[in-house]
C-alpha cells in the first residue's frame, strides 16, 4: 500500500518473503532497496517455534488457507520480536492477518482501511454436499470434490486498547 519504512522514526522488520514480493514492483522495489541499505528495515526470517505457534491458532481459526507464506511469516516475526521484549505493530490490510494476530495479542495497524471489528472462527463448508468441515487441510471437498467454502462460525467483538 505504499508503506516507507524509512519515513519511520523506529526500526522496521520484515520477512525475506514480503521482500521478494516487493522486488518485482518499480516503487516498492525502490522504497524496500532504500530502507534497507540505510539500515532503517531489518530483513530478517522467524523462528521455526513462531512459525508453529502462529499455524496452530490460524488453524483454530479457520484462517490459515487464506494465509501467504509471507503473512505466516510476519507474524511469527512479530512473535519472535515480542519474545525479545519490543513491541511490535503489523502493518496489514489483510483481515486474516489481522484476525490471527488479534487472537495471538499482536498489535496490528492498517493503511487503507479501518481494519476489523470483529474477530471470527471460520467454518468451512461444501456448498454442494453441504458437507462441514472442523479442520481444513485442502480446498476441495473430499467426497464431492468442489471447492470448499467458509462463513463465520463464531463472531466477538475487538476489543482495542
Amino acid at each position: 500500500m505504499g508503506l516507507d519504512p524509512s519515513g519511520l522514526e523506529l526500526h522496521s522488520y520484515t520477512v525475506p518473503e514480503v521482500a521478494d514480493e516487493l522486488r518485482d514492483q518499480t516503487g516498492p522495489s525502490y522504497r524496500l532497496s532504500l530502507a534497507t541499505a540505510s539500515d532503517r528495515l531489518k530483513i530478517q526470517s522467524p523462528s521455526a517455534r513462531s512459525l508453529q505457534e502462529v499455524s496452530k491458532k490460524a488453524t483454530l481459526l479457520g484462517d490459515k488457507l487464506v494465509l501467504s507464506k509471507a503473512d505466516f511469516g510476519v507474524l511469527a516475526l512479530a512473535l519472535d520480536l515480542r519474545m525479545n521484549n519490543m513491541t511490535p505493530v503489523i502493518v496489514s490490510d489483510d483481515y486474516a492477518v489481522q484476525n490471527v494476530a488479534e487472537e495471538i495479542g499482536l498489535a496490528y495497524q492498517s493503511l487503507a482501511n479501518f481494519g476489523i471489528r470483529e474477530k471470527f472462527n471460520w467454518a468451512y463448508y461444501c456448498p454442494a454436499c453441504f458437507r462441514r468441515y472442523a479442520s481444513v487441510r485442502m480446498h476441495y471437498c473430499r467426497v464431492c470434490g468442489t471447492e470448499l467454502k467458509r462463513k463465520p462460525l463464531r463472531k466477538r467483538p475487538v476489543v482495542r486498547k
